[in-house]
């Protein structure tokens, strides 16, 4: 099992208020230890994100470093072992006590994991979940999906899926978590916002500096809508990361196998064989020019107006960021923009919108929105984990179910229409004095400005939560 995967099924999503919180996930650390050196550069950000390489050295990084990766390769408990076949099982329960502007509030969830390999180069995984909250919400501990369709209990299949690898080729069938792009604070084109997705998945890595990722994935099973996408991970360099990915949204009575091939590329398929499918291309970057230093991008490209006689404005998003990150010193930091435009994810048929389970696929940011992020971390104090995270985030009048209307024209301002200002300020603080227990503090304040984008409603908002975890 790698690393990286394992961490980012473990990330968990932070619950909003009416402004909405900063992500805070785990995979933030395999970020930052790979911009500080201590893991070998040019590691692959497909759905499994970095891939963790040998190249590990000695520095003040290593008791959090030596956590890490017992944390990453857990919970789970090898209860099986004959000839090639493993098999291991685990849990784990969080309870969670917030205090915010809509008052106290409590949760508790637990889950059932189950992996292990069969031998072959088959391997599995499987991971099953339940919770309470008195707000209807999961804890933080758990991925975003946990919503539910009832009230009360909430059953849930987080992810559960086989995998079948023969030397430098992998086939993956089931629920599968996604997320693509170098971005720390959000994504573009597929992010963990949405549940997983059921899916067929291929991947080929041809050398260690090339891998091809390929799926097809049921969005909505009842309504025979289907997201495809691929992506092409090239490393020319140890200090260069490059990717480009394509994806259409669509919906068929039967298999679309023009779709369902990965190997060629959709738009023109979309542009001269089909019509209103909602097609995405994306291409994005990591460099790491000197030691402890890391840029990264992401362009988003939803719609290009390359014939001008209509005067429709271009849908395109895009994302800018830095970081920095000491081999010695245990410290880290981030900053990232974000820009997505009006229209963005959305279409002029409602079923083609970019939603799984009435959430985006791409960034939770959402359409006719910006934010400029921050956050400064440290584990010097370990077994104590310390961030702080900035954000403004502006956001428009605009939504994904407002559709790519006929009347629409290029120009006006952006975000449009009365804008809403979010401030927020939050610090965290986890401890974690084994690979199985974690204690979390965390404290947020915004500042809210159009609340609705209503003109001069303004107000603060204050939140303070605690949450307990414990893996086995």
């Amino acid at each position: 099992m790698r690393f990286s995967a394992v961490l980012l099924l473990l990330a968990g999503s932070v619950q909003a208020w009416s402004c909405p919180s900063l992500d805070d996930p785990l995979p933030r650390w395999a970020f930052d230890l790979e911009t500080a050196g201590l893991l070998r550069p040019g590691g692959i950000l497909p759905d499994d994100a970095l891939a963790f390489h040998a190249g590990v050295t000695a520095s003040a990084w290593r008791g959090p470093l030596s956590a890490l990766l017992l944390r990453s390769a857990g919970p789970a408990t090898t209860v099986f072992r004959e000839g090639g076949a493993v098999l291991q099982l685990g849990g784990g329960i969080t309870g969670e006590a917030l205090d915010a502007g809509s008052g106290r509030e409590g949760r508790i969830g637990t889950f059932l994991l189950a992996r292990g390999s069969l031998g072959g180069g088959v391997r599995f995984e499987e991971r099953l979940s339940v919770w309470s909250g008195s707000d209807e919400q999961a804890p933080d501990a758990f991925p975003a999906e946990h919503m539910g369709m009832d009230k009360g209990r909430h059953l849930y299949v987080d992810r559960g899926f086989v995998a079948l690898e023969a030397g430098s080729f992998e086939a993956a069938f089931g629920r599968i978590p996604q997320r693509w792009g170098p971005g720390r604070f959000t994504n573009l084109l597929l992010s963990d916002n949405s549940p997983a997705l059921d899916m067929i998945r291929v991947r080929w890595m041809p050398s260690q500096s090339l891998t091809f990722t390929g799926f097809v994935s049921s969005v909505e099973g009842d309504s025979a809508k289907y997201l495809t996408a691929h992506r092409m991970d090239l490393r020319p360099a140890d200090w260069l990361r490059l990717g480009l990915s394509e994806a259409v949204l669509f919906r068929s009575d039967g298999l679309d196998l023009a779709y369902m091939n990965p190997f060629i590329p959709w738009y023109p398929v979309q542009w001269n064989e089909r019509e209103d499918d909602n097609a995405f291309l994306c291409a994005d970057f990591t460099a790491f020019p000197v030691p402890g230093t890391a840029l990264w991008g992401e362009l988003l490209v939803d719609d290009l107006q390359y014939q001008h006689e209509y005067d429709r404005p271009n849908k395109l998003g895009c994302t800018v960021g830095a970081g920095w990150a000491g081999s010695r010193l245990p410290i880290s930091t981030a900053m990232e923009y974000t820009r997505i435009d009006r229209y963005v994810y959305s279409q002029k048929l409602p079923f083609n919108y970019y939603l799984h389970d009435g959430r985006i696929i791409g960034s939770e940011l959402g359409p006719d929105c910006d934010r400029l992020s921050f956050s400064v971390a440290s584990p010097a104090l370990w077994p104590v984990d310390l961030e702080m995270q900035a954000s403004h985030r502006r956001s428009g009048e605009g939504t994904v179910s407002e559709g790519w209307p006929d009347s629409v024209s290029a120009g006006g301002p952006f975000p449009s229409g009365t804008v809403e200002h979010c401030t927020a300020l939050r610090a965290v603080a986890r401890w974690m004095p084994s690979a199985s227990v974690e204690l979390t503090l965390s404290a947020e304040h915004s500042w809210l400005r159009n609340v609705g984008h209503v003109p001069g409603v303004s107000g603060d908002e204050d939140a303070a939560s605690v949450a307990a975890s414990w893996t086995w």
